[in-house]
């Protein structure tokens, strides 16, 4: 059972599961986490070449086409644009994290959280095999990398694929350092199985029907028990990311990437 939240009943019982690891440098206190250099953006066409339906509102696309390799950043919880063809010939584009890519096969794979009003969420539930799209990048996610000594991680569902990525290569790393992840759902059926390291503390964090989103993250963001040298990422709907931000600011984190993924009330939040 996880602790590291000084007050467990703004959580549902958490559970240990497993993996992390990413790119960075380490920062002063508070800082932001260091940015890489940006290599130039790689556009390409690509095709929906399978479609699973991982939880209630999680749509899982394979995208094959040509010579990917150069669109995929080699950084866990690295993102492309997708860009979606509409029907008055233009064209809709978001980030989504990179879930998997098969370099032999060219295929990438994404997670898209489906909701009421969004564009792309319309797009990812009605294209099939075969349908055309677009994916531009790469671009790194922002989570700290190895000089980190731990890692704090916030994320609501639509951060989720991200998280996962980042403990997945986690798992395989040799540094076996901490790491915290809390999780925010509004839905407990979107609760995944995640690969992460052993060591690895998660907490599944189910808000009611009537608190607004990203309210148990930021509270966690105040309340996790942050280890010396810990790097903070939290990605969710943006206000409670500004909250976030500021809370973990005034902590002694090394470094700090806090990003609204989306907004309430508005069904295409710009990116």
């Amino acid at each position: 059972m996880t602790d590291f939240l000084s007050t467990p009943t703004t959580s549902t019982p958490a559970a240990s599961e497993q993996p992390v690891s990413a790119p960075a440098a380490s920062a002063a206190p508070g800082a932001r986490a260091a940015r890489q250099p940006r290599r130039p953006a790689v556009a390409r066409d690509v095709v929906v070449t399978a479609r699973e339906q991982l939880t209630e509102h999680m749509l899982r696309l394979h995208l094959g086409g040509d010579d990917l390799t150069p669109a995929v950043h080699d950084s866990p919880g690295s993102w492309v644009k997708l860009f979606a063809p509409l029907g008055d010939g233009s064209e809709h584009g978001r980030a989504y994290t990179v879930r998997g890519f098969d370099p032999l096969r060219d295929e990438i794979t994404i997670d898209v959280f489906l909701h009421a009003g969004g564009t792309m969420p319309h797009w990812a539930s009605e294209c099939r095999i075969g349908s055309g799209a677009r994916i531009a990048g790469p671009r790194a996610s922002g989570v700290a990398g190895r000089r980190a000594e731990a890692l704090a991680l916030f994320a609501d569902e639509t951060a989720l694929p991200a998280v996962a990525a980042v403990l997945e290569r986690e798992s395989h790393s040799r540094h076996g350092r901490p790491v915290r992840a809390a999780i925010e759902l509004g839905d407990a059926r979107d609760r995944q199985e995640l690969e992460a390291p052993t060591h690895a503390e998660l907490v599944w964090l189910v808000r009611a029907p009537d608190e607004a989103p990203g309210t148990r993250l930021a509270a966690a963001a105040h309340l996790m028990d942050l280890l010396p040298g810990t790097a903070a990422w939290f990605a969710a709907e943006a206000s409670a990311a500004k909250e976030a931000r500021r809370a973990l600011r005034a902590r002694e984190v090394s470094a700090l990437h806090a990003q609204g993924y989306w907004r309430a009330g508005v069904g295409d939040y710009r990116d």
